[in-house]
Protein backbone atom coordinates (compact mmCIF):
# COMPACT_ATOMS: atom_id res chain seq x y z
CA UNK A 1 0.00 0.00 0.00
CA UNK A 2 1.40 3.37 -0.92
CA UNK A 3 1.56 6.12 1.61
CA UNK A 4 -1.86 7.63 2.14
CA UNK A 5 -2.23 11.19 1.08
CA UNK A 6 -5.10 13.58 0.90
CA UNK A 7 -5.73 17.23 1.20
CA UNK A 8 -9.19 17.51 2.77
CA UNK A 9 -8.67 20.61 4.85
CA UNK A 10 -12.25 21.92 4.65
CA UNK A 11 -12.84 20.13 7.92
CA UNK A 12 -13.47 23.09 10.16
CA UNK A 13 -16.97 22.71 11.52
CA UNK A 14 -17.75 19.61 9.50
CA UNK A 15 -15.05 16.92 9.67
CA UNK A 16 -11.42 16.60 10.74
CA UNK A 17 -8.13 15.37 9.36
CA UNK A 18 -4.82 14.20 10.82
CA UNK A 19 -2.92 17.26 11.92
CA UNK A 20 -0.75 19.01 14.44
CA UNK A 21 -3.31 20.38 16.91
CA UNK A 22 -7.05 20.28 17.37
CA UNK A 23 -9.88 22.09 19.07
CA UNK A 24 -13.57 21.34 19.41
CA UNK A 25 -16.14 23.76 18.06
CA UNK A 26 -19.82 23.01 18.70
CA UNK A 27 -19.01 19.34 19.11
CA UNK A 28 -17.07 19.10 15.85
CA UNK A 29 -13.35 18.50 15.75
CA UNK A 30 -11.43 21.27 14.01
CA UNK A 31 -7.86 20.49 13.02
CA UNK A 32 -4.92 22.75 12.25
CA UNK A 33 -2.31 21.50 9.85
CA UNK A 34 0.28 24.20 10.55
CA UNK A 35 1.55 26.25 13.40
CA UNK A 36 -0.89 28.76 14.88
CA UNK A 37 1.08 31.71 13.52
CA UNK A 38 1.12 30.37 9.96
CA UNK A 39 -2.59 29.57 10.08
CA UNK A 40 -3.45 33.03 11.34
CA UNK A 41 -1.38 34.61 8.61
CA UNK A 42 -3.25 32.65 5.96
CA UNK A 43 -6.61 33.48 7.47
CA UNK A 44 -5.81 37.19 7.58
CA UNK A 45 -4.31 37.36 4.09
CA UNK A 46 -6.16 39.84 1.82
CA UNK A 47 -5.53 37.56 -1.18
CA UNK A 48 -7.54 34.48 -0.32
CA UNK A 49 -7.78 33.32 -3.91
CA UNK A 50 -11.55 33.29 -3.88
CA UNK A 51 -12.78 30.53 -6.11
CA UNK A 52 -15.41 31.09 -8.77
CA UNK A 53 -18.19 28.53 -8.39
CA UNK A 54 -18.02 26.12 -11.35
CA UNK A 55 -20.97 26.37 -13.68
CA UNK A 56 -23.77 23.87 -13.24
CA UNK A 57 -24.52 21.49 -10.42
CA UNK A 58 -21.86 19.72 -8.38
CA UNK A 59 -21.16 16.41 -10.18
CA UNK A 60 -19.47 15.05 -7.06
CA UNK A 61 -22.86 15.16 -5.32
CA UNK A 62 -24.98 12.61 -7.15
CA UNK A 63 -27.32 11.29 -4.48
CA UNK A 64 -25.40 8.02 -4.40
CA UNK A 65 -21.97 7.03 -3.12
CA UNK A 66 -19.26 7.48 -5.72
CA UNK A 67 -16.74 4.65 -5.96
CA UNK A 68 -13.27 6.21 -6.19
CA UNK A 69 -10.43 3.74 -6.76
CA UNK A 70 -7.45 5.11 -4.83
CA UNK A 71 -4.77 5.76 -7.44
CA UNK A 72 -6.77 3.58 -9.80
CA UNK A 73 -7.34 0.88 -7.18
CA UNK A 74 -3.82 0.32 -5.89
CA UNK A 75 -4.77 -2.83 -4.02
CA UNK A 76 -5.78 -4.49 -7.28
CA UNK A 77 -3.57 -2.97 -9.98
CA UNK A 78 -0.35 -0.97 -10.38
CA UNK A 79 -1.12 2.52 -9.10
CA UNK A 80 -1.56 5.56 -11.34
CA UNK A 81 -1.49 3.55 -14.58
CA UNK A 82 -3.86 3.43 -17.51
CA UNK A 83 -4.26 -0.29 -16.81
CA UNK A 84 -5.57 0.45 -13.34
CA UNK A 85 -7.91 3.23 -14.48
CA UNK A 86 -9.28 1.18 -17.36
CA UNK A 87 -9.88 -1.93 -15.26
CA UNK A 88 -11.58 -0.19 -12.35
CA UNK A 89 -13.78 2.05 -14.48
CA UNK A 90 -14.82 -1.10 -16.38
CA UNK A 91 -15.76 -2.62 -13.03
CA UNK A 92 -18.22 0.20 -12.50
CA UNK A 93 -16.15 2.76 -10.56
CA UNK A 94 -17.09 6.42 -10.96
CA UNK A 95 -13.92 8.50 -10.64
CA UNK A 96 -10.33 8.49 -11.91
CA UNK A 97 -8.12 9.39 -8.94
CA UNK A 98 -4.63 10.36 -10.09
CA UNK A 99 -1.43 11.76 -8.58
CA UNK A 100 0.52 14.19 -10.75
CA UNK A 101 4.14 15.27 -11.09
CA UNK A 102 6.30 17.06 -13.64
CA UNK A 103 9.10 15.47 -15.63
CA UNK A 104 12.34 17.29 -16.41
CA UNK A 105 10.89 18.38 -19.76
CA UNK A 106 7.69 19.63 -18.06
CA UNK A 107 5.42 16.78 -19.09
CA UNK A 108 2.65 16.18 -16.55
CA UNK A 109 2.84 12.51 -15.57
CA UNK A 110 0.78 10.26 -13.31
CA UNK A 111 3.02 9.26 -10.42
CA UNK A 112 2.79 9.39 -6.65
CA UNK A 113 6.35 9.45 -5.34
CA UNK A 114 9.13 11.98 -5.96
CA UNK A 115 11.37 9.13 -7.12
CA UNK A 116 10.74 6.04 -9.23
CA UNK A 117 12.47 3.73 -6.74
CA UNK A 118 9.45 2.19 -4.98
CA UNK A 119 7.47 1.43 -8.12
CA UNK A 120 9.80 0.64 -11.00
CA UNK A 121 12.72 -1.33 -9.59
CA UNK A 122 15.09 1.40 -10.74
CA UNK A 123 16.18 4.65 -9.13
CA UNK A 124 15.93 8.32 -9.97
CA UNK A 125 13.94 11.48 -9.43
CA UNK A 126 10.85 12.16 -11.53
CA UNK A 127 11.86 15.81 -11.86
CA UNK A 128 15.34 14.82 -13.09
CA UNK A 129 14.10 12.51 -15.85
CA UNK A 130 12.55 13.29 -19.22
CA UNK A 131 9.26 11.73 -20.18
CA UNK A 132 11.04 9.54 -22.73
CA UNK A 133 13.14 8.14 -19.91
CA UNK A 134 10.13 7.70 -17.62
CA UNK A 135 8.02 6.06 -20.30
CA UNK A 136 10.62 3.31 -20.66
CA UNK A 137 10.28 2.22 -17.02
CA UNK A 138 8.15 -0.67 -15.78
CA UNK A 139 5.32 0.79 -13.70
CA UNK A 140 4.14 -2.75 -12.90
CA UNK A 141 7.48 -3.93 -11.54
CA UNK A 142 6.80 -3.73 -7.81
CA UNK A 143 3.06 -4.33 -7.71
CA UNK A 144 1.74 -7.34 -5.90
CA UNK A 145 -1.74 -8.07 -4.67
CA UNK A 146 -0.07 -9.26 -1.47
CA UNK A 147 1.59 -5.86 -1.01
CA UNK A 148 4.83 -4.41 -2.32
CA UNK A 149 7.76 -6.41 -0.98
CA UNK A 150 5.99 -9.78 -0.93
CA UNK A 151 8.26 -12.78 -1.50
CA UNK A 152 5.53 -14.97 -2.99
CA UNK A 153 6.47 -16.64 -6.28
CA UNK A 154 3.49 -15.11 -8.09
CA UNK A 155 3.78 -11.77 -6.32
CA UNK A 156 4.37 -9.67 -9.43
CA UNK A 157 1.66 -10.37 -12.00
CA UNK A 158 2.29 -7.16 -14.00
CA UNK A 159 6.08 -7.16 -14.05
CA UNK A 160 7.35 -7.05 -17.61
CA UNK A 161 3.82 -6.73 -19.02
CA UNK A 162 4.26 -3.35 -20.66
CA UNK A 163 2.65 -1.27 -17.90
CA UNK A 164 4.10 2.23 -18.19
CA UNK A 165 3.92 5.65 -16.56
CA UNK A 166 1.18 7.60 -18.36
CA UNK A 167 0.85 11.30 -19.06
CA UNK A 168 -2.05 13.24 -17.61
CA UNK A 169 -3.04 14.13 -21.16
CA UNK A 170 -3.39 10.46 -22.09
CA UNK A 171 -5.68 9.96 -19.10
CA UNK A 172 -7.88 12.90 -20.11
CA UNK A 173 -7.99 11.50 -23.65
CA UNK A 174 -8.92 8.04 -22.40
CA UNK A 175 -11.65 9.22 -20.01
CA UNK A 176 -13.26 12.31 -21.55
CA UNK A 177 -16.50 12.09 -19.55
CA UNK A 178 -15.34 10.45 -16.31
CA UNK A 179 -15.03 12.45 -13.09
CA UNK A 180 -11.39 13.13 -12.22
CA UNK A 181 -9.80 13.68 -8.81
CA UNK A 182 -6.28 15.11 -9.03
CA UNK A 183 -3.61 15.26 -6.35
CA UNK A 184 -0.72 17.60 -7.15
CA UNK A 185 2.12 15.69 -5.52
CA UNK A 186 4.76 18.07 -6.90
CA UNK A 187 3.90 21.13 -4.81
CA UNK A 188 5.94 23.64 -6.82
CA UNK A 189 4.18 26.53 -8.53
CA UNK A 190 5.70 25.29 -11.80
CA UNK A 191 3.12 22.52 -11.68
CA UNK A 192 0.12 24.81 -11.93
CA UNK A 193 0.15 26.16 -15.47
CA UNK A 194 0.86 22.86 -17.28
CA UNK A 195 -2.04 21.19 -15.48
CA UNK A 196 -4.35 24.14 -16.12
CA UNK A 197 -3.37 24.23 -19.78
CA UNK A 198 -4.29 20.57 -20.19
CA UNK A 199 -7.65 21.06 -18.48
CA UNK A 200 -8.40 24.06 -20.68
CA UNK A 201 -7.38 22.21 -23.83
CA UNK A 202 -9.70 19.34 -22.96
CA UNK A 203 -12.45 21.65 -21.66
CA UNK A 204 -12.44 19.86 -18.32
CA UNK A 205 -13.68 22.23 -15.64
CA UNK A 206 -16.85 21.26 -13.81
CA UNK A 207 -16.02 17.55 -13.53
CA UNK A 208 -12.46 17.80 -12.19
CA UNK A 209 -11.31 18.33 -8.62
CA UNK A 210 -7.72 19.42 -7.90
CA UNK A 211 -6.13 19.05 -4.49
CA UNK A 212 -2.76 19.88 -2.97
CA UNK A 213 -1.23 20.11 0.50
CA UNK A 214 0.27 23.47 -0.47
CA UNK A 215 -1.94 26.49 0.15
CA UNK A 216 0.35 28.61 -2.01
CA UNK A 217 -0.11 26.19 -4.89
CA UNK A 218 -3.89 26.12 -4.49
CA UNK A 219 -4.04 29.92 -4.48
CA UNK A 220 -2.01 30.01 -7.69
CA UNK A 221 -4.22 27.32 -9.20
CA UNK A 222 -7.35 29.32 -8.40
CA UNK A 223 -5.88 32.35 -10.11
CA UNK A 224 -4.87 30.33 -13.16
CA UNK A 225 -7.94 28.08 -13.41
CA UNK A 226 -10.78 29.72 -11.43
CA UNK A 227 -13.43 27.43 -12.92
CA UNK A 228 -11.88 24.22 -11.56
CA UNK A 229 -12.79 22.88 -8.12
CA UNK A 230 -9.92 22.85 -5.61
CA UNK A 231 -9.18 21.74 -2.10
CA UNK A 232 -9.44 24.21 0.75
CA UNK A 233 -6.73 26.49 2.09
CA UNK A 234 -6.42 27.25 5.80
CA UNK A 235 -8.32 30.52 5.42
CA UNK A 236 -11.28 28.52 4.08
CA UNK A 237 -11.01 26.15 7.04
CA UNK A 238 -11.19 28.94 9.59
CA UNK A 239 -14.08 30.61 7.78
CA UNK A 240 -16.08 27.38 7.79
CA UNK A 241 -15.26 26.72 11.43
CA UNK A 242 -16.50 30.15 12.45
CA UNK A 243 -19.63 29.86 10.31
CA UNK A 244 -20.68 26.62 11.90
CA UNK A 245 -19.86 27.81 15.40
CA UNK A 246 -22.06 30.89 14.90
CA UNK A 247 -24.81 29.12 12.88
CA UNK A 248 -24.25 31.63 10.09
CA UNK A 249 -27.09 30.97 7.66
CA UNK A 250 -25.54 33.23 5.01
CA UNK A 251 -22.22 31.39 4.86
CA UNK A 252 -21.05 30.41 1.35
CA UNK A 253 -18.10 27.99 1.39
CA UNK A 254 -15.11 28.56 -0.87
CA UNK A 255 -14.99 24.91 -1.92
CA UNK A 256 -17.58 22.39 -3.09
CA UNK A 257 -15.58 19.20 -2.42
CA UNK A 258 -13.79 18.09 0.73
CA UNK A 259 -11.75 14.96 1.48
CA UNK A 260 -11.53 14.08 5.17
CA UNK A 261 -10.27 10.70 6.31
CA UNK A 262 -12.95 8.44 7.76
CA UNK A 263 -11.02 7.99 11.01
CA UNK A 264 -8.02 9.58 12.69
CA UNK A 265 -6.33 8.28 15.84
CA UNK A 266 -9.28 6.03 16.52
CA UNK A 267 -11.83 8.84 16.20
CA UNK A 268 -14.55 8.67 13.54
CA UNK A 269 -14.50 11.96 11.69
CA UNK A 270 -17.27 11.50 9.14
CA UNK A 271 -20.64 11.28 10.82
CA UNK A 272 -24.27 12.23 10.23
CA UNK A 273 -23.93 15.73 11.70
CA UNK A 274 -20.86 16.70 9.67
CA UNK A 275 -22.40 15.31 6.49
CA UNK A 276 -25.64 17.20 7.08
CA UNK A 277 -23.76 20.49 7.54
CA UNK A 278 -21.66 19.88 4.44
CA UNK A 279 -24.65 18.96 2.28
CA UNK A 280 -26.60 21.95 3.53
CA UNK A 281 -23.79 24.08 2.12
CA UNK A 282 -23.40 22.22 -1.16
CA UNK A 283 -20.17 20.43 -0.22
CA UNK A 284 -19.52 16.89 -1.40
CA UNK A 285 -17.71 14.75 1.17
CA UNK A 286 -15.32 12.21 -0.33
CA UNK A 287 -13.64 10.21 2.41
CA UNK A 288 -10.44 8.15 2.32
CA UNK A 289 -8.95 5.55 2.33
CA UNK A 290 -11.55 2.96 3.33
CA UNK A 291 -10.87 -0.72 2.68
CA UNK A 292 -12.84 -2.41 5.45
CA UNK A 293 -16.24 -3.73 4.30
CA UNK A 294 -18.04 -2.83 7.53
CA UNK A 295 -16.72 0.73 7.37
CA UNK A 296 -17.85 0.97 3.76
CA UNK A 297 -21.36 -0.15 4.71
CA UNK A 298 -21.53 2.39 7.54
CA UNK A 299 -20.48 5.24 5.24
CA UNK A 300 -22.92 4.23 2.53
CA UNK A 301 -25.72 4.18 5.11
CA UNK A 302 -24.67 7.64 6.29
CA UNK A 303 -24.95 8.94 2.74
CA UNK A 304 -21.33 9.93 2.14
CA UNK A 305 -20.82 11.29 -1.38
CA UNK A 306 -17.79 9.23 -2.25
CA UNK A 307 -15.29 6.74 -0.88
CA UNK A 308 -11.66 6.41 -1.90
CA UNK A 309 -10.65 2.76 -1.64
CA UNK A 310 -7.80 0.54 -2.74
CA UNK A 311 -10.36 -2.20 -3.35
CA UNK A 312 -13.22 -0.76 -5.43
CA UNK A 313 -14.56 -4.25 -6.11
CA UNK A 314 -15.56 -4.56 -2.44
CA UNK A 315 -17.47 -1.28 -2.44
CA UNK A 316 -19.13 -1.98 -5.80
CA UNK A 317 -20.42 -5.30 -4.49
CA UNK A 318 -21.89 -3.60 -1.41
CA UNK A 319 -23.62 -1.07 -3.66
CA UNK A 320 -24.84 -3.74 -6.08
CA UNK A 321 -23.12 -1.96 -8.96
CA UNK A 322 -20.37 -4.44 -9.76
CA UNK A 323 -20.11 -5.42 -13.42
CA UNK A 324 -18.89 -8.76 -14.70
CA UNK A 325 -15.37 -7.29 -14.54
CA UNK A 326 -15.32 -7.46 -10.72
Amino acid sequence: MRRFRRRGKMVAALVAIVAISAVVVSGVLVVRWRSESNSAQLADSPDRGEQRAPAGSNPFRTGRTLVIPHGGGDGLFPEDTLLAFERTIAMGADVVDVDLRLSRDDVVVAFHDATVDRITGTSGSIRAMTFDQLSGLDAGWSFTAAGIGSAAADAHPYRGKGVTIPTFESILDEFPTTLVSVDLKDESLDMVRPVCDLLRHHQRFNDVFVGSNSDEQILEFRRECPDVRTSAIMGDVYAARDARASNDATFVPAVTVDQPPFRSNGRQLVDAASLAWAHQHGIAILTWVVNDVDDMKLLVDLGVDGIYTSYPDRLLKILGRCTAQC
